[in-house]
Formats: structure tokens, sequence, C-alpha cells
């Protein structure tokens, strides 16, 4: 009997909260909540102004768990300045420049970028950077 209730307490332990989340930046009424909950998912190297994005991560830290997944698009509006800190640590690489996802969220925000992106890879993260406009389209899928 103790030993079943030693399992029991050692299986549910304390409880943590929960990353997991499907969340549209749309549901976030000011920048700052915007650029907040999303740099909680992905570091971001500078504050951004403002973010549009769509959040889905899978949290699956918890005990006899597999590894937490990811499919996160977003868009941050940065200063034009802060653009080279956005691609420190990454390597040119040749992407796709306007991924399906892209239009959407630049139109949530107004946002038109008008010049031809660098494009960058950091780790699992693809970045499009427009510099002159501080746009920087960031993708990161875990499977």
């Amino acid at each position: 009997m103790r030993r079943a209730l030693a399992l029991a307490l050692l299986l549910t332990g304390c409880p943590e909260k929960s990353r997991s989340t499907d969340t549209r930046s749309t549901a976030l009424a000011t920048a700052a909540q915007r650029v907040g909950f999303l740099c909680e998912y992905l570091l971001c190297p500078t504050t951004p102004e403002d973010a549009a994005f769509h959040v889905v991560f899978h949290d699956n830290s918890g005990f006899l768990a597999g590894p937490s997944d990811a499919d996160i698009v977003a868009v941050v509006k940065v200063k034009p300045e802060d653009i080279p800190r956005w691609s420190m640590g990454g390597a040119s690489k040749r992407l796709e420049a306007k991924p399906a996802w892209l239009e959407g969220l630049l139109a949530e925000r107004g946002w038109k970028p008008t010049t031809i992106p660098d494009t960058v890879q950091c780790g699992a993260e693809r970045r499009v950077l427009h510099v002159k406009e501080g746009l920087v389209a960031r993708e990161v899928s875990s499977h």
C-alpha cells in the first residue's frame, strides 16, 4: 500500500505551468503584450516594437514525456539599426523570401516591405530580414 501511495505521489508531482499554446497575435490587445508573449518562445536579440505571429507549441516536458515541439511563424518590427543583431550567429542562406504565411501576418499590422530581403538561418530558425523597413520574418518548425 505504501509503495502504491509513494508511486502515485511521484507520478503526480508538483503541478507546473504548461507552456503549451496555440496563440495568434490578434488575441493580444497591445504591442507590449504581443512582444512579451513572442519573446517568451523565441529569443529576441533586441526588443521589437511590435509583433504579428502564430505560435503552436506543445510542452512535452512533463514526467516521462518526449521532447517539446513547435511551429512558430512571426514578423517583428524593430529599429532598422537593430537588424544586424538579428542576423548575428546566423548563416546567409537562400530561403523563401515570401513564405505563404507571411502576407497574412504583414497585413495584420499593416506592414508593407518594399525591399528585397536578406535571408539567414540561425539554428532551427529561418529569418527573412527587410533591413530598411526594420521587419524580421521568423519561422521555426521542430517537426
